[in-house]
């Protein structure tokens, strides 16, 4: 019988279980080779992967990999966990059978993980497990659905690594416990692959998919990496940052900058500084490594050097740099099952760095002449790649593992001297907590204070966290919990700004608006190692006379506030301050009128959510009734910002209904809306939408003149619109608002916010900034600065542009096209209004510091 792996207790979720039933040994198996027990990839699939004009779904690959692990033993199936629409996410883990014993790969698991999170371990112990453990490595064969040479890879690779008896191969699996990860988002492989069968031979052949492919992100699904909201980000990141480790890991995608057959490390500059130097030095070995394979195998067109940088944390590929790992991106060129003929006639001249796109140079050597290219190349380029890094991780086996204990060796020592404390008197505690849970998601080490402690002449109470930079992981401590500064690059002197990979600044405490103090020193004070948080203890401070009361402060009041109001409580929110019984609460409180149920609803919420309920005994002078608001939420096109809106609307019990085009276009939205919602985009691409022809027509076509007259006409009979980031041109060019926006037409070296998180003033006597202290940080991506038109009337700013100091975190070009301006602004129109939030106050569901921003806006359309 094959022997299992043991059910070792996982740090979240559910331990590993495997998929399919025991295999043949090679004993009962008569003999018999490992290429003729297991079966081929064409036999389960139905046909050769890589075939042109074909593309198999996730289940077909998952199918051959439950079947390929039923017939060998150099392979264990396991389930890492469900993806966000219910399907099983596999990996599979291969090696040697004499390592795929149940103790023996126990014990190269942890062995992995001890040297990772070394810092404990003396030298010579170190020494010993780098001698007698076995590398690890890992290969996901893509994320992004639509780049699917990837996906059919998987199934290929997977036979040749378990199949292959040349001495390379062997050696590899002597010396590697390798992971593999057919699909890193299953959900969309399988609809991309039907979506291309489904219109094979047709005009929609090429046109890609459609929708949003993974269900909050779509393409955007790249970037949760230190956030972890996504399920699948869960899934994996439990493998890569808590269960194994791994010293070197290849992420999979596509594609190469063009024409470039595929881009290969060593990346651009600039480099974060927070990366240990031996990550750096992994990541231009195995880049190197692999572009001589690929040359000695004559497949020509790779590129270094262009496009890619190693400054953002957040990526698959890039969040292991901050845990010590060397994490490798390959672009490959074609991301189609149709074959294509490229005409040289047709390439750029150049890069973008000015580089010959025709004639050799150091990083680009051997450059792809044009031609005819098909599917199965792409594929083998891929394959020529993880080959490589392989096969680096098997000649350096014990390299690689020691590098890893002395990376997290130099982390303990070189943070000695530093101490995060998140303290547990700040007012929305339990959103601090989420921070505390993200940095555990990042395998950061927190403890928990047992009780007050004092530093200088401030005491903290218990329930304070630590993070002490000393540790494995000091690099993701670093990153996150401090400002990123983005060098000024220029393409040329005075020119435009270097375009970074993604953003400059994404300061996580900064984002998620928690305060988190660093002190220069250790603190002695008596902790608890934290494993997952649990939220605050919920209080609620007996029967109040007239309401209880949700502090506007707290974010996850409104998801307490959204579930009295769907169960039928009354609530209404005060104009002016609150007094409770403990205490004051500011304008925006939410009030709960006592019923024969509210006291058991509201104490089940606050012991869910963690929340402070006070009790009100004398009626505040003036309040609004709120009523739950009718909220549509705008999907006009594939737009991932309305993903990850929709995913905190569904986490903060948010009623809403999609709002398409031909809804927009039908009219009569009053009656079935109170608050719409539009997600970042241009007017332009609202009113147009997909040119017709590119797509089915259900998929074409914008909001329309009619459409957005409609939008007007809903605003006139007492709606609400909320815009957010860019959508604002949409009120500003078709309302007749009498705002402008002073960035339309700048030029970008003249304004530039490459993703940043910025100062921001805020004005809590402003409804829509209700429970906001009067400063606060906004992450902005080269939004909106609005100017309100002198005399105005029904026009009202939330949050302004300070005139001076606005980068917090990142890089900023334009202080003085912006500075001063309003960054969040209410104008009415007819009997309704129009808020416009001049930036994306729910950045891929990260920037929990501003989400109450979207919030009370949202809520203007429920009061009564």
């Amino acid at each position: 019988m094959k022997r299992r792996l043991s059910r070792t207790a996982l740090p979240v979720a559910t331990a590993l279980a495997l998929v399919g039933t025991p295999a043949l040994t090679s004993a009962t198996a008569g003999g018999a080779t490992a290429a003729q027990r297991v079966p081929k990839p064409q036999s389960v699939i139905g046909w050769e992967p890589c075939t042109d004009y074909k593309l198999a779904t996730y289940e077909q690959i998952a199918d051959y990999y439950a079947k390929l692990d039923r017939a060998s033993e150099r392979m264990k199936l396991v389930e890492i966990g469900k993806t966000s629409e219910g399907r099983p996410q596999l990996m599979a883990i291969v090696s040697s059978e004499e390592n795929l014993r149940e103790e023996n790969l126990n014990r190269y698991r942890e062995t992995s993980v001890r040297l990772s999170q070394g810092d404990g371990l003396s030298e010579s112990v170190a020494r010993g497990l780098a001698q007698s453990g076995k590398a690890v490595a890992w290969v996901d064969f893509g994320i992004h659905s639509t780049e699917v040479a990837g996906h059919q890879t998987a199934p290929r690779f997977a036979y040749d690594l378990v199949t292959s008896e040349t001495p390379e191969a062997q050696a590899i699996r002597d010396n590697v416990v390798t992971l593999l990860v057919p699909n890193t988002n299953p959900d969309g492989g399988t609809k991309v692959a039907e979506w291309y069968r489904q219109n094979l031979g047709g005009p929609y052949q090429d046109a890609g998919y459609p929708e949003l492919y993974q269900k909050y992100a779509g393409h955007d699904n790249n970037r949760d990496w230190y956030m972890f909201n996504l399920q699948e980000t869960r899934n994996v990141g439990r493998q890569l940052f808590h269960e194994w480790l791994p010293q070197i890991m290849h992420n999979v995608h596509q594609t190469a900058v063009f024409p470039a057959r595929i881009s290969i490390p060593p990346f651009e500059d600039p480099l974060n500084p927070n990366i240990h130097p031996q990550v750096v030095r992994g990541v231009n070995l195995v880049g190197d490594a692999m572009g001589q394979r690929l040359e000695r195998e004559d497949k020509v067109g790779a590129l270094a050097r262009q496009s890619y940088d190693i400054w953002w944390n957040g990526g698959a590929r890039t969040a292991p740099y901050y845990h010590n790992q060397i994490g490798i991106l390959t672009e490959t060129a074609h991301a189609s099952a149709t074959p294509r003929v490229y005409d040289p006639k047709d390439f750029p001249a150049t890069f973008a760095d000015g580089t010959s796109t025709s004639q050799p140079s150091v990083f680009y050597p051997s450059p792809w002449q044009g031609g005819e290219w098909h599917l199965s190349q792409s594929c083998d380029y891929i394959s020529t790649a993880s080959w490589a890094m392989l096969r680096l991780a098997s000649d350096d086996r014990e390299g690689w593992l020691y590098g890893a204990y002395q990376m997290a060796r130099d982390g303990s020592r070189d943070g000695a001297r530093t101490t995060y404390v998140i303290p547990a008197d700040q007012a929305d505690f339990p959103t601090a907590t989420k921070l505390v849970d993200k940095l555990r998601w990042n395998n950061v080490r927190v403890e928990r204070a047992l009780a007050p402690f004092k530093v200088g002449k401030r005491t903290y109470p218990a329930g304070s966290y630590l993070v002490r930079e000393a540790q494995p992981y000091r690099a993701a401590v670093r990153d996150l919990l401090n400002p990123q500064v983005y060098p000024d690059r220029r393409l040329y002197p005075g020119g435009p700004l270097e375009p970074p990979y993604d953003i400059t600044g994404y300061t996580l405490s900064f984002q998620m608006g928690v305060t988190v103090d660093k002190l220069d020193r250790t603190v002695p004070v008596s902790t608890a190692e934290v494993g997952w948080p649990t939220v605050p203890t919920g209080v609620v401070a007996g029967a109040p006379k007239q309401a209880y009361a949700l502090d506007p402060r707290v974010n996850d009041s409104a998801a307490a506030v959204n579930a009295l109001l769907a169960a039928g409580e009354k609530v209404a929110r005060s104009t002016g301050e609150v007094t409770t019984r403990s205490g004051k609460l500011p304008a925006g409180t939410f009030l709960v009128t006592p019923g024969p149920q509210t006291g058991d609803r509201v104490t089940a919420l606050a012991t869910e959510l963690g929340l402070s309920v006070a009790a009100v005994d004398t009626a505040p002078a003036a309040v609004t009734a709120l009523a739950a608001p009718r909220i549509g939420l705008y999907d006009g096109f594939n737009n991932y910002d309305e993903g990850w809106t929709r995913l905190i609307l569904e986490q903060f019990r948010f009623g809403h209904q999609k709002l398409t085009n031909a809804m927009v276009r039908g009219g009569d939205l009053r009656a079935k809306f109170d608050t719409i919602v539009l997600p970042d985009a241009t007017y332009a691409s609202m009113r147009n939408g997909r040119a017709a022809g590119t797509l089915p027509a259900e998929y074409t076509g914008g909001m329309t003149d009619a459409g957005v007259a409609n939008l007007k006409a809903f605003v006139e009979a007492g709606g609400t619109v909320v815009t957010l980031n860019r959508a604002a041109q949409l009120p500003i060019e078709a309302f007749g608002v009498p705002v402008r926006d002073v960035t339309a037409g700048v030029e970008e070296t003249e304004y530039n916010i490459p993703g940043s998180v910025l100062n921001l003033d805020v004005d809590p006597g402003d409804p829509v900034a209700a429970g906001f202290a009067p400063t606060a940080s906004a992450f902005v991506a080269d939004g909106p600065a609005f100017e309100v038109a002198e005399g105005a009337e029904g026009v009202s700013v939330a949050a302004s542009w300070p005139t001076e100091n606005l980068l917090k975190s990142g890089f900023l070009l334009g202080e003085d096209v912006i500075g001063g301006r309003a960054a969040v602004v209410t104008a009415q129109v007819g009997e309704g209004q129009v808020v416009m939030i001049g930036f994306k106050a729910q950045h891929r569901a990260q920037s929990h510091g501003t989400y109450r921003l979207l919030f009370n806006a949202m809520y203007l359309g429920g009061q009564r």
